[in-house]
C-alpha cells in the first residue's frame, strides 16, 4: 500500500480508469504495472513514452485542469525518459546521473497545470512546509487530475544522495513536503571517473588485458620440458629468456590461475568503465570489439610466435600480479595440484619422437641423412637380429680341413672379409673364426693346414638367438669381449630335446647400417647389401686378382711362386716403359708371363766363376732379349774401365733389344701406331743389341727373359685386341689368336745373329755405356777405331 487511504486494488483501478494517456504503449505499460503494483513504486524505466516536445508559448500539455481538486498528495513516481539510463540504488530507489535531463512522472491527487515541484534533502512529514529547498523549481509539462509529467535537470548529489519532493499548485503557495516514504524519493549519482581519467584507464586496461591474454597462450604453451631444452641448446638470447621464465613457469597452476583471474578482472573493469561513458547497445558493441580484436586476437597471434621474448620481458609484471592475486590464485592452484596433480610437461616416447623429427623435417635444419640416423637409432630396440643377419648360405666360409696355399689365400683376399667362419662337416657346425691378421706370417708355399692355424689361435665364436634385439647386440659389440661377429641360432623344437640350428651371422657393420639407414660399402665389398644381392659395378683391381696368376702354364719349364709372378706383372706394367699399358695391354702381358720366359741358373761350388753358363749378357755379344732379375744376385761389369757393381731383384737389362728401330721410346698416337702388317715386316728385320757390359750370376738366379720376337708378337696381339674391343667384342673372342701369336713368337729364332758374324761397315749399333737403369748414362754411337787401336784394346 502507498497510503493508508488507498489499498493496492484501489490504486491500480485509479491508474487504469482515471488517466487518459496520449498513446497506446503507455496504456499497455500501466496495465502491466496494475498487474504488479510493486513496479509502480520502484519506478523501473523500461519503456520510453512518446512525450510531445514542450512548446515555448504553452508549457502545459494535454487537457487544462484549472480548478484544483484539493491539496497535492504524491503517491508514487517514475522516471519516464532520461539522457542516461537510470539505475536502482539502495532500498530500490531510482537514481539518475547528475546534470542530465529526464522526464519524471508523479502519481497522486491534486495536480493542475500550475503545479510546481522542487527538491530538498531534508526529510519531513507529509504536509510540512519545505524550508531547505535546492536551487531549481520545475513546472508541470503535462498534467491530469491523478498524474503529472515534469521535464527536469538532475541536481548534483550532496552528502545524502536522496532527494525528497516538495510541491505546490500556485506561485503564491508554499511548497509542501510530500513525505519521507522511499517510493516518494529520487536519487542522483556522479560518474565513476572523470572523462580524462576514464579514457586513460581504458587504455591501461586494454593493454593489461592484451598482456594477460597473450601470456596465457605464450607462457602456458612453453612447458617446462621445452624451456629446459631451450635453456641448454638455444642461442645466447634464447637461453637468457628461458632461464628468466623457468622459475615462474615452474608453478604452472599458480601462474594459470593468476593470468585468468587478472584477465577476467581487467575485462570486467573495462566493461564497467565503458558502460559509464556510454550506454546500451554502444557499450555492448564497443566492449565486444575492443576485447576481441585488441585484447584477444592480436596479442595471442603475436605471443604464439614470440611468446619466449614477450614472456621474458614482462616477467616482472607477472611476479607483481602473482603477488596481488595470491590470496585467491594460490589456494586455487593448490586445489588443482591436489586433484589434477602437478604439471609434468611434454614427454615423447620413441614413436612420437621419431614422428616429431619426421613431420618437422621441412622447418628444421636437419639433413635427410641425419633424420634417417635418428630414426634408425630409435628403432634399434624394435628390430631383431633375424631381420638384418646374413643367411648362412650367402656367407663366405672355409672348411677346417683346407690348406692355406696360394689358391686358398687368393680366395680369402678376393672375398674382402676380415673375419671368416670355419666349419667342420656341415656349414652349420661352426667351430671357430679365422681373422685375416692371423695370416700375416703364413707363407702360401708352406701349404699350412687351416686346422693347425685355428688350433693355435683358438678364436671364440659368439652365438645369439634370432629374437635378440639390435640394441642388445650393439651393447655386446661395444664391449668387445666376444668380437664384432655373432652367429644367429634358431631353436628347433620337436618331440625330443630342442635343437639349435645356426641360420646366419650378424656383424657390427650390420647394426650400424640399420642405425644410419644406409649401406656401408668399403673398398673390398662385392655386393651392395645382403638382401638384394646386387653386385657393385666397380672396376676390378688387377693387382688384387691373385687367382689370375695361380697355377702353372703347360709350356713353362721353370716355375716360381704366383706372388712373384704378380709382383713381376705389377713392376713391368708400371715401371718399364715398353711394357706399359699403352704398348702392351694387361691381358696380353698376363698371358705373356705364362709363357716359357723364366730362366734359372743354379750354381755349384766347383764351377769356374767365368763359366759361360753363368753369363746372362756378355760384352760385345749380340742379344735379342730383355732380362729382368727376379731372385738372386748378379755382377755387372761395364765399359772399358771394367767398372763392377752388383744388382739384385727387379733390375732389368737389354731394353734396347726390344725398342731399337721399333719406336717404343714414347707412347705412339693412334694414327701412327702402325698395323699388323708393319709389325710383321718389322719382325723379319734382322736387328740385334750389342751390350758393352757383362752380367754374371754370383748366386742362384731366377730371371725373366723376353725375346724381341715374343715382344713383337705381344704388340701384334695388343693391336688385335684393341681392334676387336673397338668393334664391341670381348677378350674371350680373341684369346685363341693371342695365344697363337705368343706361341709363334716364343718359337721364333733369329738365325742371322751369330757370335762370329762380321759386322758390316754401315752398321752403327747403339751401345750402352751403363748396364743399370739407375745410372745417368746415355746411349751414343760407337766411334770407329783404327786397326792399331783395336789391337791394343785386344791386348
Amino acid at each position: 500500500p502507498i497510503e493508508n487511504e488507498l489499498d493496492d486494488d484501489d490504486f491500480s483501478s485509479l491508474v487504469i480508469q482515471s488517466y487518459s494517456y496520449p498513446n497506446l504503449p503507455a496504456l499497455e505499460r500501466y496495465r502491466r504495472q496494475a498487474d504488479t503494483p510493486a513496479e509502480t513504486t520502484t519506478l523501473t524505466p523500461e519503456v520510453k513514452d512518446v512525450v510531445p516536445e514542450q512548446n515555448s508559448s504553452d508549457t502545459s500539455l494535454g487537457p487544462k485542469i484549472t480548478q484544483p481538486s484539493g491539496p497535492i498528495k504524491l503517491m508514487g513516481l517514475r522516471v519516464e525518459e532520461s539522457d542516461k539510463e537510470p539505475k536502482i540504488v539502495d532500498e530500490l530507489i531510482t537514481s539518475v546521473l547528475r546534470e542530465t535531463h529526464f522526464y519524471l512522472r508523479l502519481f497522486g491527487d491534486g495536480f493542475t497545470n500550475e503545479t510546481i515541484i522542487a527538491f530538498t534533502h531534508a526529510p519531513a512529514q507529509y504536509g510540512d512546509t519545505c524550508d531547505h529547498l535546492l536551487n531549481g523549481e520545475y513546472k508541470v509539462s503535462y498534467a491530469e487530475s491523478d498524474s503529472a509529467l515534469f521535464y527536469l535537470l538532475a541536481p548534483p548529489p550532496l552528502d545524502d544522495y536522496r532527494f525528497y519532493i516538495c510541491a505546490k499548485n500556485s506561485e503564491k503557495d508554499h511548497f509542501l513536503h510530500q513525505g519521507p516514504e522511499k517510493w516518494k524519493m529520487l536519487a542522483t549519482h556522479n560518474k565513476l571517473l572523470p572523462l580524462w581519467a576514464s579514457l586513460i584507464l581504458i587504455v591501461i586496461l586494454l593493454m593489461l588485458a592484451s598482456l594477460f591474454s597473450g601470456l596465457n597462450l605464450g607462457l602456458m604453451a612453453l612447458d617446462r620440458t621445452e624451456l629446459k631444452i631451450i635453456a641448454n641448446t638455444g642461442t645466447e638470447k634464447e637461453r637468457k629468456y628461458a632461464r628468466a621464465i623457468m622459475p615462474v613457469r615452474a608453478h604452472g597452476n599458480y601462474l594459470l590461475c593468476t593470468i585468468l583471474l587478472s584477465n577476467v578482472a581487467v575485462n570486467s573493469t573495462f566493461t564497467v568503465i565503458l558502460d559509464d561513458l556510454t550506454s546500451g547497445l554502444v557499450a555492448v558493441i564497443g566492449s565486444t570489439l575492443a576485447i576481441v580484436f585488441i585484447a584477444e586476437i592480436t596479442p595471442q597471434a603475436i605471443c604464439a610466435r614470440h611468446g619466449l621474448l614477450i614472456g621474458a620481458k614482462s616477467i616482472w609484471i607477472m611476479k607483481i600480479v602473482m603477488g596481488i592475486c595470491a590470496p585467491l590464485a594460490w589456494p586455487t592452484s593448490k586445489l588443482l595440484d591436489y586433484f589434477l596433480g602437478e604439471e609434468i610437461g611434454t614427454h615423447y616416447n620413441r614413436e612420437r619422437l621419431k614422428e616429431l623429427v619426421r613431420v618437422t623435417d621441412h622447418v628444421n635444419d636437419l639433413d635427410k641423412e641425419e633424420v634417417n640416423i635418428i630414426s634408425g637409432a630409435l628403432d634399434l630396440r624394435k628390430k631383431k637380429v633375424s631381420d638384418v643377419m646374413t643367411k648362412l648360405k650367402d656367407c663366405f666360409m672355409l672348411p677346417v680341413n683346407s690348406i692355406l696355399d696360394f689358391e686358398t689365400m687368393s680366395e680369402i683376399v678376393k672375398s674382402g672379409y676380415s673375419r671368416i667362419p670355419v666349419y667342420e662337416g656341415s656349414r652349420g657346425n661352426i667351430i671357430t673364426v679365422l681373422f685375416i691378421k692371423d695370416l700375416a706370417f703364413v707363407d702360401p708355399d708352406d701349404n699350412t693346414p687351416l686346422r693347425t692355424l685355428c688350433q693355435y689361435y683358438q678364436n671364440p665364436c659368439n652365438f645369439v638367438f634370432e629374437d635378440v634385439t639390435l640394441d642388445v647386440m650393439l651393447k655386446q659389440f661395444k664391449e668387445g669381449h666376444k668380437g664384432h661377429m655373432a652367429f644367429v641360432q634358431r631353436i628347433e623344437e620337436g618331440d625330443g630335446d630342442p635343437v639349435y640350428e645356426t641360420v646366419g651371422l650378424v656383424t657390427l657393420e650390420d647394426v650400424i647400417e640399420e642405425m644410419i639407414q644406409a649401406e656401408i660399402v668399403d673398398e673390398t665389398d662385392v655386393i651392395s647389401d645382403n638382401r638384394t644381392k646386387k653386385r657393385l659395378a666397380r672396376p676390378l683391381n688387377k693387382f688384387q686378382d691373385l687367382a689370375a696368376f695361380a697355377g702353372h702354364h703347360e709350356h713353362q719349364r721353370v716355375h716360381v711362386s704366383p706372388q712373384l709372378v704378380l709382383a713381376t706383372f705389377q713392376f713391368l706394367s708400371t715401371s718399364v716403359e715398353p711394357f706399359r699399358v699403352d704398348h702392351i695391354s694387361e691381358t696380353v702381358l698376363r698371358r705373356l708371363l705364362k709363357q716359357d720366359v723364366i730362366q734359372h741358373i743354379k750354381l755349384r761350388g766347383d764351377e769356374d766363376k767365368n763359366d759361360p753358363k753363368r753369363y746372362v749378357f756378355s760384352e760385345g755379344k749380340p742379344v735379342d732379349y730383355f732380362v729382368l732379375i727376379l731372385e738372386g744376385r748378379v755382377e755387372v761389369t761395364v765399359g772399358r774401365e771394367n767398372l763392377v757393381f752388383e744388382a739384385g731383384p727387379f733390375t732389368y737389362f737389354g731394353v734396347q733389344a726390344l725398342t731399337q728401330n721399333v719406336g717404343l721410346a714414347e707412347a705412339p698416337a693412334p694414327s701412327t701406331l702402325g698395323s699388323l702388317q708393319n709389325l710383321n715386316m718389322d719382325s723379319m728385320l734382322r736387328h740385334s743389341f750389342v751390350p758393352d757390359y757383362s752380367v754374371r750370376a754370383i748366386a742362384e738366379l731366377y730371371y725373366l727373359t723376353i725375346k724381341r720376337s715374343m715382344y713383337l708378337a705381344a704388340k701384334r696381339a695388343t693391336l688385335m685386341e684393341k681392334g676387336v674391343l673397338g668393334r664391341g667384342g670381348t677378350n674371350e673372342q680373341i684369346e685363341p689368336e693371342v695365344d697363337k701369336l705368343l706361341r709363334e713368337g716364343e718359337n721364333h729364332r733369329i738365325e742371322d745373329i751369330r757370335e762370329d758374324r762380321p759386322r758390316e761397315d754401315n752398321a752403327k749399333p747403339f751401345v750402352p755405356t751403363s748396364a743399370s737403369p739407375h745410372t745417368n748414362a746415355t746411349f751414343k754411337e760407337k766411334e770407329p777405331t783404327n786397326p792399331e787401336e783395336e789391337k791394343l784394346l785386344k791386348k
